[in-house]
This record gives C-alpha cells, sequence and structure tokens, in this order.
C-alpha cells in the first residue's frame, strides 16, 4: 500500500504542477489573440506560485507578454508594467539565469532582435515627441541589447549617433560627446559627430576644446563643405574674423558656385564696417542666385550705412554751401539702396525692416507719395 500511495501522492504534485504550468500556456494563448491584460492575470498567477515561479519557461512567457503589448501601440497594454519594455528585457534574462538553455531558444527565436527593435522605436517616438532624455535612454537600451551575445543581427552604429543626439537635444552635452566620439572612431555619419562635439562644448562654454574638435574634423575630412562651414562659424561667433575668412575661402575652393558662401563673405565685410568689399561679395551672391532676400536686404543696408557716414561727416561742415553739396552726395548714396530694398521686399513683402527703411529713404529724398506708400504698408502689417 506504501508503494501506491506515494505513487498516487508523486501523481497529485506532478497534476498540480502541471496545473500551474498550464497557467503560462493560457498567458501564451491570450498573447497570441492580444487579450494582454488577461494574459498578466494568468502570468502572474503563476509567478505566484512556487511550482512554476521556478520555471525559467515562466520569465520568457512573461517577457514576450511584455514586449507584444508594446508593440501593439496601445496605451492601455502599453502601460501594463511600468518601464515595460525594460520588464521584458529583465524577464528573458532571468529565465537564462534560471535555465542556460533558454538561450538557444532566444537566439531561435531573434528574441533579442525585436526587442532592440523595440527599443528603437520607443526612442524615435520619444524623440519625435521631444523627450529627448527618454528617447537618449532608449537608445542606450537598444545598445545594450544588441552587445548581447544572444542578439542575432548587425550592430547599428547610427544608434550611436541618435543617443548622442538625443543626449546634444536633452542638453546632456557630457553623455553627448561621449556617443559623438564613439562615432568618430568608427567614421559614423563623416563630420556631424565633430560638429556637434564643437557645440556641445561651445554650449559648455570650453571654446578651447570646440576649436580643437573643429580642427580635428577639417583634418579627418578637408574636403568636405559643412565641417568648414562650421569651423566658418565658430570663428564668427568667437570674433577671430582673421580665421573666419581662412576657412570660409578654403570653403569656396570646394564649392565656388554656392551662392551662401558669398553672402556669408559679405556679411564678415559688414560685421568689420567695410561696407564697399560687403557689396562685392553680396552682388557676386545675387549674381548666382538673383531672387534671394538676403543680399538684396544687406547691400540696401550697406548703402543706407555709408550714406549715414556721410551725412554724419557732412553735419560736421559749417560752411553751408559745402554741407549742402556733402548732404546731397550722401543722399545720391542713399538711393541706390532703393533698388535693393524693392528686389528683397518682392521675395518677402511682409518684411517690415524692409518697408521701413524704404519708407525713411523716401522721406528723406522728399519723395512723398512714395513716403506715404510705404508708410501704410508699415502700418498695415503691425
Amino acid at each position: 500500500m506504501k508503494k501506491i500511495t506515494i505513487l498516487l501522492m508523486a501523481v497529485m504534485i506532478s497534476g498540480v504542477a502541471s496545473a500551474q504550468m498550464g497557467k503560462v500556456s493560457a498567458a501564451e494563448t491570450f498573447i497570441k489573440e492580444g487579450a494582454f491584460d488577461k494574459a498578466k492575470v494568468s502570468i502572474e498567477e503563476a509567478i505566484a506560485n512556487p511550482k512554476s515561479a521556478a520555471a525559467a519557461k515562466t520569465y520568457y512567457v512573461k517577457g514576450k507578454l511584455c514586449q507584444a503589448a508594446f508593440d501593439s501601440g496601445d496605451p492601455k497594454f502599453m502601460s501594463l508594467y511600468p518601464d515595460i519594455l525594460m520588464e521584458a528585457y529583465n524577464n528573458y534574462e532571468k529565465a537564462v539565469q534560471m535555465d542556460p538553455k533558454m538561450k538557444n531558444t532566444v537566439i531561435k527565436d531573434n528574441t533579442y532582435a525585436m526587442l532592440g527593435n523595440s527599443f528603437l522605436n520607443d526612442a524615435i517616438n520619444k524623440f519625435n515627441e521631444k523627450d529627448y532624455e527618454g528617447a537618449m535612454k532608449a537608445f542606450e537600451r537598444n545598445v545594450m541589447v544588441s552587445a548581447s551575445d544572444m542578439y542575432v543581427g548587425v550592430v547599428d552604429t547610427l544608434v550611436i549617433f541618435n543617443a548622442g543626439l538625443a543626449a546634444y537635444n536633452a542638453e546632456l552635452y557630457p553623455q553627448a560627446i561621449e556617443y559623438f566620439r564613439i562615432c568618430t572612431a568608427t567614421g559614423t555619419e563623416d563630420t556631424k559627430p565633430y560638429i556637434f562635439i564643437s557645440d556641445s562644448y561651445m554650449k559648455m562654454k570650453d571654446t578651447l576644446k570646440a576649436e580643437e574638435v573643429l580642427l580635428e574634423g577639417v583634418r579627418a575630412y578637408p574636403d568636405t563643405l559643412d565641417i568648414l562651414l562650421q569651423a566658418t562659424q565658430f570663428y564668427l561667433d568667437t570674433d577671430n574674423s582673421e580665421k573666419a575668412f581662412e576657412s570660409l575661402h578654403r570653403a569656396m575652393e570646394k564649392d565656388p558656385e554656392n551662392y551662401i558662401l558669398y553672402l556669408v563673405e559679405g556679411s564678415l565685410h559688414m560685421k568689420m564696417n567695410n561696407y564697399p568689399e560687403a557689396i562685392k561679395s553680396l552682388n557676386a551672391s545675387l549674381g548666382k542666385n538673383k531672387e534671394q532676400f538676403e543680399s538684396n536686404y544687406n547691400i540696401g543696408l550697406c548703402y543706407v550705412q555709408i550714406a549715414n557716414d556721410m551725412l554724419n561727416e557732412a553735419n560736421m561742415i559749417a560752411d553751408n554751401r559745402e554741407y549742402e553739396i556733402a548732404k546731397n552726395k550722401a543722399l545720391d548714396e542713399m538711393k541706390k539702396a532703393v533698388p535693393y530694398f524693392l528686389e528683397a521686399e518682392k521675395v518677402n513683402p511682409t518684411s517690415i525692416a524692409t518697408l521701413e527703411f524704404l519708407r525713411e529713404i523716401y522721406l528723406k529724398l522728399k519723395m512723398m507719395p512714395e513716403f506715404e506708400a510705404y508708410k501704410k504698408k508699415v502700418e498695415d502689417l503691425q
């Protein structure tokens, strides 16, 4: 009788264990049906029972539930667990720790590649929602999963660049630099990491390192326009006109038909109050792209500045006759601004600054009908 009793007990124990593992099977069925809330109830009941809690498969299925619930895109299911994708990852890891043979299942099912893709989608969504710190963490987790020996696929170095970009937008500049440095080592995205590292240092008020990284980028990519333009902008921002011109002229050699470069050159001359040279550069820019606002407006502004300087000098003349001659020469110079401002107005008819300049010029030239017309245009826009 003892043998029979022991046998019956063994059958009963086996039945109880099977019943609890039945909860795991039920959870799998609910996952397939998209009933993730019901799957959660079943899997949590399985985890609460010591018998099924001792089975590695229980945690693997919970990981599958978490990932599938996130991938559903339904906010109700995506919030079944806090930080649901990390919950999936932690349960997969626990399953493998409990039973190393589960590693084969993870690899066979391509589980980590799909989880990495889920983290990537999470990162993209958060980035688009301007949750940059959240996006950075999600990109980091994609990299973490990709580093696993259970990951089946190629590690995408662009994800590291995107992690840096998310950190940069979150104003987490040290972290951004760390990621972008990985990119410079691997050649990911060419010059862009250098530009972002440099600007990160600028945001951190470290101009020496910002310049150092830019020059490193120029050496690495001497024929690439964007790094030369970034160097030009850096020297503009740090009031180093000589080096700004140097970088700009190297860029012009690479792209001589780029009208923007001549516009920048003109702006540099304007910054140095060298208006005649500025006009030459800006006219060269218009020669390459006639229908643009910036060069037309800036040439008009140059003539206004020249005329105002001449008027200031005229005001210092005591002799009335000589004063009138000097004043008229200044007004003649101011007239030269009008056609450029008119062209600028055609491109951007709502530019208040352009309309105000035309209004004031016409007033000084005593062209009253034109003055009244532009006075009305300004009033209508204000």
